[in-house]
């Protein structure tokens, strides 16, 4: 395959007058460069593309590890229980919190919609989620005045229950946008859709838990969701290694199954904007 060259030239002034220089230069094929971006078909990214470093990789990864941490305790591996999930805060506020937040307005500078909305949406919900269990802020404290029963109780439950549902809407509506992405982004968000639902599912039942056996049935909804989250952390640890791979310029034979122009189809004068200059 015929490859390109993405140049980066930059002159400035040192402080004593002489120009100073730098070029980069990576040899990628087309197919590797979209890889960079995960934004369907549109508008060129500009010279900002080209001035500023491509802020996908650090979105993903900022995603990826609290949420594995978060999929691995969920599924119950080594003895991990829903109390340890008070031990990722640190994960939640600095990778999921700062680094997605950083990432999705790097996005809006280039121009990318979707990886923004997605890497601030999700970034948002990192940080909400250490908020509500940070024994710092102690939030807890108000489900627990006037003899109510805390996190066992259902004034607590209903509130992170809906916070889920509407994380459970959110996703879709994202994943309706990953037919114009990749596959692996409509399995990621499938794997959310799932993996809120059930969450959600389960904050809902704790009230009503009298004994052991219901006990076990919200571990049993948390574990189910958990596996649905492993769409997510597969497909995400996938699209990580094409994503550095094609940012180094190293060749990956690993096929990002792209859908941009396969399905919802744009007609290609109204992509290049060229219906638009009726008068």
């Amino acid at each position: 395959m015929e490859k390109i060259d993405h140049s980066m030239t930059e002159d400035n002034n040192s402080g004593n007058g002489s120009p100073l220089s730098r070029q980069m230069t990576v040899a990628l094929t087309p197919e590797q460069y979209e890889r960079l971006f995960f934004q369907p078909e549109g508008p060129r990214r500009g010279d900002y593309s080209k001035r500023f470093g491509n802020p996908t990789l650090l979105g993903l990864l900022g995603f990826l590890i609290p949420y594995t941490s978060t999929i691995l305790t969920l599924c119950g591996f080594r003895g991990a229980t829903t109390t340890s999930l008070v031990g990722l805060d640190g994960d939640y506020y600095a990778f999921g919190g700062i680094a997605m937040v950083l990432a999705g307005i790097a996005e809006f500078i280039i121009g990318n919609t979707f990886p923004m909305a997605v890497f601030i949406i999700y970034g948002a919900h990192w940080i909400s989620l250490a908020y509500a269990q940070d024994p710092f802020f102690n939030q807890i404290s108000a489900f627990q005045a006037g003899g109510g029963l805390g996190i066992a109780g259902a004034a607590w439950n209903s509130s992170q229950g809906f916070h889920n549902i509407v994380m459970v809407l959110v996703s879709f509506v994202f994943f309706v946008a990953t037919f114009r992405v990749n596959v692996f982004f409509v399995l990621t968000f499938f794997g959310l859709i799932m993996l809120f639902s059930f969450i959600a599912a389960a904050h809902f039942a704790i009230p009503s838990v009298t004994d052991l056996a219901g006990l076990n049935h919200i571990e049993t909804l948390l574990k189910i969701g958990g596996g649905f989250g492993w769409l997510g952390l597969v497909s995400g640890w996938y699209l990580a290694i094409l994503t550095a791979c094609a940012a180094v310029g190293i060749p990956c034979p690993l096929p990002v199954l792209d859908l941009s122009g396969k399905i919802f189809r744009k007609d290609k004068k109204d992509s290049h904007g060229e219906n638009s200059k009726h008068a």
